[in-house]
């Protein structure tokens, strides 16, 4: 089965996104970066086919988990969608600095996430 990994520390963010996709993805849950990297290096396999990843995490932050995908050259493997509530504009424009999809701020629907979600399925299948 596929899956979708979802990062962050929150966890009704987690719960809403395995409640979306429990049909269609295996859910893996992160709940700060450094648990995230590790998914994606136990993950090598290609089973992922996105991310939703948060920027403001404890531990290791989102930013470290997009420096991690830049030097290991993931994103054209693996869509990355930021799940954000932080929506100052250099915090974004600095997100946008790297290759990702699109960022979907909290809170979100049930619909807008999966219209998220589908859009890095369908990147990923064009990789």
């Amino acid at each position: 089965m596929k899956k979708i990994l979802v990062a962050d520390d929150s966890k009704i963010i987690s719960n809403i996104v395995s409640r979306v996709f429990k049909d269609e993805y295996e859910v893996l849950v992160a709940v700060n970066g450094k648990e995230a990297i590790d998914i994606i290096k136990n993950n090598v396999d290609d089973t992922i086919v996105g991310i939703l990843l948060d920027l403001n995490m404890p531990e290791v932050d989102g930013f470290a988990v997009l420096d991690y995908f830049k030097e290991n050259n993931l994103f054209k493997r693996i869509p990355v969608c930021i799940i954000t509530g932080d929506v100052q504009k250099e915090r974004i424009d600095r997100a946008f600095n790297y290759d990702i999809v699109d960022v979907l701020a909290k809170p979100f629907t049930f619909e807008s996430v999966r219209e998220e979600v589908e859009k890095i399925i369908n990147l990923s299948t064009l990789r």
